[in-house]
């Protein structure tokens, strides 16, 4: 029946919740390693070239539980102008998602200490939800017998960037537009587009030791509050370690090292303080980075650890 249809569906976008918003508009409890999938601003940001992996597993024990897959890439054309890619594939119950994303950005110098930056990202994505891989109470329901495919969609974000030596905002709405499907309007499902402001420094205590705050705000209209701060603590800009919470979701912690100023690994422990800590104690995120090339001349004197 076309009902069991409609509930069903309602039941898995309530039941994923934020962690579909995710899915859709991603961040990660490292985003400070991954500045890019909140901003396109960010492109050419860095230092240096920069090409990272993070993979990411949530909910470990849960049947259909979310797992992520992100390679990006972060590069300085010029001083001026930057350019970023982002490959993601994204697994949450019946929902995969599928996107190659294109950012470019363009950087001012204020001054002798401020730059601003302006970013835009076009990006092709595909969703699918296999209706078929889910156990109904009516057997062999033709309405649950069909794989909905949102197909090809075009999509664009832009965001803003204010930095200096040991201080940065960003704003930006990194998705507009909604996703459809072919064959089915489920735009009663999908969430709105977010506007993501998020913040963060570098506090020198004292010569081996930098303190390192961040955090990243998400409005979603109907959507409970998305608040993700971390305390970042940095040993002789090679050893880092902190703590990570999210209000309302979850509590970490975070620890990485770098090598040879190069290659970076961190890795990041979650536990859900809701509900689901009754059935799942632990999500787990390891990113790997690395940094090549020749660093920027007008912001040689940048922190190399700043936005990474």
């Amino acid at each position: 029946m076309k009902i069991i249809k409609i509930v069903v569906l309602q039941v898995i976008f309530s039941l994923v919740g934020t962690s579909l918003h995710a899915q859709l508009d991603p961040s990660f409890r490292q985003n400070q390693f991954n500045a890019l999938v909140l901003n396109p601003a960010q492109a050419g940001a860095n230092k240096q070239h920069q090409i990272s992996l993070d993979v990411q597993k949530s909910w470990v024990g849960v049947s259909g539980s979310p797992k992520t897959i992100n390679a990006t890439g972060n590069f300085n054309v010029t001083d001026q102008l930057g350019l970023g890619i982002i490959v993601m594939n994204d697994e949450i119950g019946p929902v995969k998602l599928n996107r190659v994303s294109l950012s470019s950005a363009y950087h001012l110098q204020l001054s002798k200490k401020w730059f601003v930056s302006m970013g835009l990202s076009g990006m092709v994505s595909n969703v699918l939800i296999d209706l078929p891989s889910l156990s109904t109470a009516v057997l062999n329901d033709p309405h649950m017998q069909v794989i909905l495919n949102s197909g090809t969609q075009l999509r664009v974000g832009f965001g803003g960037l204010l930095y200096r030596k040991n201080f940065y905002i960003g704003v930006s709405k990194p998705l507009l537009g909604r996703v459809s499907f072919t064959y089915a309007n489920m735009s009663q499902f999908i969430p709105t587009p977010s506007i993501v402001a998020y913040t963060g420094g570098s506090v020198k205590m004292n010569k081996a030791w930098d303190f390192r705050p961040n955090v990243a705000y998400r409005y979603v209209k109907a959507f409970p509050l998305y608040l993700d701060a971390t305390a970042m603590f940095t040993y002789n800009k090679k050893l880092d370690f902190g703590l990570t919470y999210q209000v309302n979701s979850a509590f970490g912690a975070l620890v990485g090292l770098e090598f040879n100023r190069g290659l970076y690994v961190g890795y990041t422990y979650t536990y859900p303080t809701t509900r689901l800590n009754t059935v799942s104690t632990e999500s787990h995120e390891v990113c790997i980075r690395m940094k090549f090339g020749k660093a920027k001349r007008s912001r040689g004197f940048q922190n190399p650890r700043f936005f990474n």
